[in-house]
């Protein structure tokens, strides 16, 4: 079989500033607030421009807009993480919801709104009043959209379908990464002062897509990961499909009921974790959508229009079946204050670099994450990070060319050889199925030492087991994409397990029915080494 050999660019290296990998929310604001201060910056785009390339917010904005202070919110989002946050930084992302609404209205944002004009703010879980603003069913992809259009106006390219393959570290620093050109098939390394790790987190382990995980690139760098064990469940996926409904349509006056028409009742401080355990237990449920008011309707006509075409169902007519699932993940990268990540204690940062979004474990969200928070972490955490990395970039130097080409020169030989000996091995379909096979009932809703006993033993077998490709040409090869991903997915899943193990506790999202109750001795976030060694760090003072 003839195989099309990759190349290798290594004159005329990029430097930048600052790069970013990712293309979500976090990676675009990250980039702005980079721009804003003066570094010239980059974002790499595992995908293409117009493809999202991590799980969908599935709420609004947290804000506590209307409120005399954040101090509610801050006290919301404590409660619902267990305990288990770092309260500066809730108290800095809660304390900037205000002003981050009104940027994102003044950079064309059109929000819905109360009888007064002002933001109509719903009651969503995880907190105790109405908090979440939102654009109905559409608030990620607005986001999105506003974002990129103000990098645009300030010049920031971004490269689209660029594979992101390693992180460089040199003398304990950040100094650049390695990347795959997918449409031409070339890898080449990007020289950088920072970089910011803002891409998606390992959710894939339990659903269809598999995206480029940032935290997979983090313990690959040797980095270790934090918090694995925790992770966001969404109580609205239509049953049998992927398609997740918005936490918005409870607010708008949709209603769930058990498959016996008993109301689900849900409590003002439960998460959405809370959710899914009702519904879980109660054996599936049903949201009626049928009575949202004539006003509202239209703010959901795509979720109406997604639902048409792809379940075949009519929203204003019929009640919709479905089912609970993992949304995001909460653990990752461990970042300090600065969105600057961490290795081991706080005060053992990686100068240069910076992560933040879903692939940040910044603290915020603690062992649960409330609606609206996910979305407040990406904008909130991306401004932060990019500033940082910026102020960094001013302060460092460009080092270490000679390391970036040679670990360039190192991907492109391991890429040659994978495709030049690819003819064995598992499809990478049976590997990912058997992934979430595990992970989905093993690592769910409830879990036990004996279930994660057999993950464990699962994902050790699928990470011993080579992946085929047929597509031996390294030019837009998708093959070789995907098992790169799924390789890297699966020892972060390896890690994630191992620290569900160790936590012998029911936390926030971490339940285990065989150590039901909460132990305030278990105040530490876990820590995952690239080795797969466990430890302890402790909560910040």
């Amino acid at each position: 079989m003839r195989c099309t050999v990759a190349a290798l660019s290594v004159s005329n290296m990029q430097a930048w500033d600052v790069v970013v990998v990712g293309s979500g929310v976090a990676a675009l604001r990250c980039a702005i607030a980079a721009a804003d201060a003066g570094a010239s910056v980059t974002i790499l785009c595992p995908g293409a421009l117009d493809s999202p390339q991590q799980a969908p917010m599935l709420s609004g904005l947290a804000t506590s807009m209307g409120e005399v202070s954040s101090k509610a919110h801050f006290s919301d989002t404590i409660s619902v993480g267990a305990d288990l946050c770092e309260p500066q930084v809730v108290a800095r992302f809660a304390n900037s919801a205000v002003g981050h609404l009104a940027e994102l209205e003044r950079w064309g944002l059109v929000l819905r709104r109360d009888t007064h004009g002002l933001p109509l703010l719903s009651h969503l879980p995880g907190h105790s009043i109405a908090r979440v603003a939102n654009t109905g069913d559409s608030t990620d992809r607005e986001i999105r959209s506003i974002l990129e259009e103000q990098c645009t106006k300030r010049n920031i390219p971004r490269r689209a379908d660029i594979e992101t393959l390693e992180i460089v570290i040199s003398d304990g620093c950040a100094r650049g990464v390695v990347v795959l050109d997918v449409a031409s098939g070339e890898i080449f390394a990007v020289q950088a002062k920072s970089v910011v790790l803002a891409g998606a987190g390992y959710e894939g382990a339990w659903g269809e897509a598999v995206n480029l995980s940032s935290p997979a690139l983090a313990k690959a760098a040797g980095i270790s990961l934090a918090d694995l064990e925790f992770n966001s469940r969404h109580p609205l996926f239509v049953s049998d499909t992927r398609v997740a409904i918005p936490m918005d349509v409870l607010a708008a006056g949709g209603e769930l009921r058990t498959a016996a028409g008993d109301v689900l009742e849900i409590g003002d401080i439960s998460s959405s974790d809370s959710i899914c355990a009702a519904i879980d237990a109660a054996g599936g449920a049903i949201l009626n959508a049928t009575n949202l008011s004539r006003d509202t309707v239209p703010w959901f006509a795509g979720l109406a229009e997604t639902l048409s075409e792809r379940c075949g169902i009519d929203m204003a007519t019929e009640s919709i079946a479905v089912e609970t699932g993992v949304a995001h993940t909460i653990g990752g990268i461990p970042t300090d204050g600065n969105g600057q990540v961490v290795n081991g204690d706080w005060d053992s940062v990686i100068p240069g670099l910076f992560a933040a979004g879903d692939a940040a474990c910044s603290g915020f969200h603690g062992a649960a994450s409330s609606c609206g928070n996910r979305l407040l972490d990406a904008i909130a955490g991306g401004e932060n990070a990019g500033s940082n990395a910026a102020a960094h970039a001013t302060a460092g130097k460009f080092a270490a060319s000679r390391i970036l080409s040679q670990s360039a020169k190192a991907a492109t030989e391991r890429m040659n050889s994978t495709l030049s000996d690819s003819n064995g091995g598992v499809g990478f379909g049976a590997v990912h199925t058997a992934l979430t096979s595990a992970m989905n009932t093993h690592m769910g809703g409830i879990r036990d030492a004996t279930g994660l006993a057999v993950a464990a033993s699962v994902i050790a077998d699928l990470r011993s087991t080579e992946i085929s490709l047929s597509d031996t040409s390294s030019v837009m090869n998708t093959e070789y994409v995907a098992a790169h991903r799924l390789n890297g997915l699966l020892g972060v899943c390896a890690a994630t397990v191992a620290a569900a193990i160790s936590r012998e506790e029911s936390r926030g999202s971490h339940v285990r029915s065989d150590h039901p109750n909460t132990s305030s001795n278990f105040d530490y976030h876990s820590l995952i080494s690239p080795e797969g060694e466990v430890s302890n760090l402790t909560l910040r003072t």
